[in-house]
């Protein structure tokens, strides 16, 4: 694991450019949701289709990129690695559509799932939905919202909280192999799913649950220290630009996890399931 860290580190500093596409689709999708999701419904859908095909665009290069750094780390050029983005494209768009398209039906289930679960355990907490978005106009709104609750609906609450956390880190977990499988085992998004899920269950268990412990407490702490500088202009450019590096860096070291222990054994590469 250290050693797989450390060449990603490496990884990350020789290929820094793999930041651009990422800083320019950052800022290119934030300002066109920000102009398009407006007006009617049918207006909202299109614009919403079209980002969909814009973030398929963008993985299926940006992550081909990302690949090809793992598989092909000596290179002269570091720069040239931008030159393979529409190659990407190209080769892994579908691909990339349909894993988008199954991540999204695996999450609604693994939602739908855990609702009825948390029905069936917990109990309604009584509360219309309207009152929740009302409560998060403001910290009066949510104060005021909270004191007005029973013991009872503040005990179901929390329990309803703790599962819905509970979901999305089980989630996030059993997808953590889906886009590595796909790039670098099988470009069928169906059986990438199964390859991937099969993956993170099995083999090397305790050591994938470490994997994603250190990935998921560092994002974390990232994200709660943007949030907190968040007032201060110079702070919070200064945590965006260590945001976008660690992202980087957190796509290497998954995808070089996955290569050094799910694809190339030894001097050979498995392609196999």
């Amino acid at each position: 694991m250290i050693k797989c860290f450390k060449e990603s580190f490496n990884y990350t500093n020789k290929y820094i450019i793999l930041a651009t596409p990422l800083i320019l689709f950052s800022l290119l999708s934030s300002l066109y949701l920000l102009f398009s999701l407006n007006g009617n419904l049918i207006s909202m859908l299109i614009a919403v289709v079209l980002f969909f095909l814009m973030l398929s665009a963008f993985l299926s290069g940006w992550l081909y990129m990302t690949s090809n750094v793992i598989k092909n780390e000596d290179r002269e050029d570091p720069n040239s690695l931008l030159k393979e983005f529409p190659s990407g494209v190209g080769e892994y768009m579908l691909p990339t559509i349909g894993m988008l398209f199954n991540t999204f039906i695996v999450i609604t289930l693994i939602m739908v799932v855990s609702y009825i679960i948390g029905l069936k355990f917990i109990g309604s907490t009584g509360i219309a939905p309207d009152a929740f978005s009302k409560a998060m106009t403001s910290i009066t709104a949510l104060k005021t919202f909270v004191s007005s609750l029973s013991s009872e609906q503040l005990t179901k609450l929390n329990y309803w909280n703790l599962l819905i956390f509970f979901t999305m880190v089980f989630t996030y977990y059993v997808l953590m192999f889906y886009a590595p499988a796909v790039f670098f085992k099988t470009k069928n998004p169906f059986k990438g799913l199964f390859i991937s899920i099969k993956d993170v269950l099995t083999r090397h268990f305790f050591k994938n649950i470490l994997l994603f412990l250190i990935l998921f407490t560092t994002y974390f702490v990232i994200s709660v220290f943007s949030t907190i500088f968040q007032a201060n202009a110079v702070l919070y450019f200064v945590f965006t630009l260590i945001n976008f590096y660690y992202l980087v860096l957190a796509v290497l070291f998954l995808f070089n996890y996955y290569y050094t222990n799910y694809v190339k054994i030894g001097s050979n590469v498995d392609m196999t399931v």
